[in-house]
């Protein structure tokens, strides 16, 4: 327990507990500041858990978005497990039913050069030149759709495993090198699937070097091959076809056939619009946007009879965001055909409340009529007027804006153009053209052009889904308004604790203050108990004496 000197020392004062008088004054003075600076600051935290509720709030939303990429609302089957199925174009799937059998997979041609000591073994100078085509013993069929390529072994990589990177650094060739347990090293050498992506390796020796020759294949193909590159038969419906790869995507328009093995028996396989999936996606989102929806209004109510507001009822940034999250419900998505398409046309509606709703039964009215709507909740799609001319966007980083687009391959001096912006372009060894849409509204877009095409018109419509992502990406940055609100609050609650440092000094001062007007007093008081206790004793003299 403190002592209160002051006062114990001033008995002959006024006998007042100076100290706590001074204590209660300075309270009842600096008291309602002190309050005042501590509300604000617990305002100012409770505000930066609220935006970080909100933070997580929205990262449901894009958990959702991200888990439904590339949804589609087909049910695609099949009951062998040799032949596996998925959606890869929703812009031209259709349902289908079809009978499938593989008897053969497409398989890499495979060449082995054997007998060396080591990893890094030595090998000679010169040049070996790459061609691609189809091997009948040794006898060799140039594929004219791909380009010969060379590689040169000098001092920089003459050793088997720079020889083999080398090689693998060509668009079409893997090679390794590989232990074979006996002593000995092997160099192996993959092409691509497909009869017609084997390789023939012609050598060109350097004749202070020379030793490379034993890497020439032209009539040594059959010794050195493995595994010859082949591809795969399938019969669907009874008729047979081949193709290089075992992903096929030109089996059936939309389609992505996954060959695993060769069939015993022969599968069937089939895709049909499912309303029922497409609905518990739909419905999935309705019910995580209203959970998002109502634990922000929590946290921005303002009470209308005196109650309690929410933490960050009057925060502008908060409101700001609800109100983009309802715009988004409400407005139009471009290029999804040459009219905008909305998400209301799936029977999504907005209540008076903010919260959205969706009957089943208008739903799947809405979806049998138009299935695309389900794209334009879901999937981004990009499609074009013009066959030869494939539309894509694969890009994370870069992301277009949705609409309809007119593409045109020279628009003077050789510049192809896209909604009037460059494109940048090449063209491959079959004549095929890729061009890439690398700035504004256009950036991530990708043409893919088969044949002699001079323009077309090209539709990119960006999903609601990707649009509710790009918007919740930018709200979450360090850059974003929830960052900023965070940061704009943390230093307002710095500020704040300045104010209650220069408050405490004031305190301080205060108290000096009234200790020193008390010490006064209680000098005057004790003075004028001494002068009274004189004038007692001096009276008490001069009263006669018994």
């Amino acid at each position: 327990m403190a002592v209160d000197y002051l006062s114990a020392i001033n008995k002959q004062g006024s006998g007042l507990n100076i100290t706590q008088i001074v204590d209660s004054l300075v309270q009842a003075e600096t008291a309602p500041a002190q309050d005042k600076i501590q509300k604000q600051i617990d305002e100012k935290n409770a505000a930066i858990s609220g935006y970080a509720i909100v933070a997580n709030e929205l990262e449901k939303l894009k958990t959702y978005a991200n888990s439904n990429n590339g949804v589609t609302a087909y049910a695609v089957k099949s009951d062998n497990a040799a032949i596996a199925v998925s959606v890869k174009d929703q812009t031209v799937a259709e349902g289908f039913t079809s009978s499938i059998s593989v008897s053969s997979l497409a398989s890499s041609q495979t060449v082995e050069f054997t007998g060396f000591s080591s990893k890094n073994a030595a090998i000679n100078l010169g040049t070996v030149n790459i061609d691609f085509g189809s091997w009948s013993g040794n006898t060799f069929t140039n594929n004219t759709a791909k380009a010969s390529q060379s590689v040169v072994v000098s001092s920089s990589n003459n050793t088997l495993s720079g020889f083999a990177s080398s090689l693998s650094a060509i668009s079409g060739v893997n090679a390794t090198v590989t232990d074979k347990g006996d002593g000995t090293f092997s160099l192996i050498i993959n092409s691509d699937t497909g009869a017609s992506n084997a390789l023939r390796f012609s050598v060109t020796e350097d004749n202070s070097d020379p030793g490379l020759a034993a890497f020439d294949t032209p009539s040594t193909n059959s010794s050195k091959q493995v595994v010859a590159a082949a591809d795969a038969n399938i019969n669907i419906n009874g008729v047979t076809v081949t193709r290089s790869t075992n992903t096929v995507t030109d089996l059936i328009d939309g389609y992505e056939f996954k060959l695993n093995s060769v069939t015993t028996s022969t599968a069937s396989v089939s895709a049909s619009l499912d309303s029922d999936l497409a609905f518990s996606r739909v419905k999935e989102f309705v019910d995580t946007y209203n959970s998002v929806q109502s634990t922000i209004d929590t946290l921005t109510t303002r009470s209308l009879d005196g109650g309690e507001d929410g933490v960050l009822a009057r925060d502008v940034a908060i409101a700001g965001i609800e109100r983009k999250l309802r715009s988004l419900v409400t407005s139009e998505l471009q290029g999804y055909g040459t009219s905008g398409r909305y998400i209301s046309e799936l029977g999504i509606r907005t209540e008076r409340d903010g919260s959205i709703s969706i009957n089943e039964a208008d739903f799947k009215k809405k979806f049998a009529a138009e299935p695309i709507l389900f794209d334009v909740m879901m999937n981004s799609l990009g499609s074009s007027d013009n066959a030869m001319v494939k539309v894509t966007h694969e890009s994370d980083v870069l992301q277009p804006k949705g609409g309809v687009y007119s593409f045109v391959a020279d628009s003077g001096g050789g510049v192809p153009t896209l909604g009037g912006q460059t494109l940048s372009f090449d063209t491959l060894a079959d004549g095929t053209k890729k061009y890439r849409g690398i700035s504004g509204d256009i950036a991530g877009l990708k043409l893919e052009v088969s044949g002699s095409v001079s323009s077309a018109t090209v539709y990119y419509g960006q999903s609601f889904l990707s649009k509710l992502t790009d918007y919740i990406n930018d709200v979450v940055s360090s850059t974003g308004d929830l960052e900023k609100s965070k940061s704009k609050a943390t230093s307002s609650i710095s500020d704040y604790n300045d104010d209650r440092i220069k408050l405490q000094e004031r305190v301080e001062s205060i108290r000096e203050r009234y200790m020193t007007q008390f010490s006064a007093m209680e000098s005057a008081v004790t003075g004028f108990k001494k002068t009274g206790e004189f004038l007692t004793g001096f009276i008490d003299a001069l009263k006669p004496k018994d």
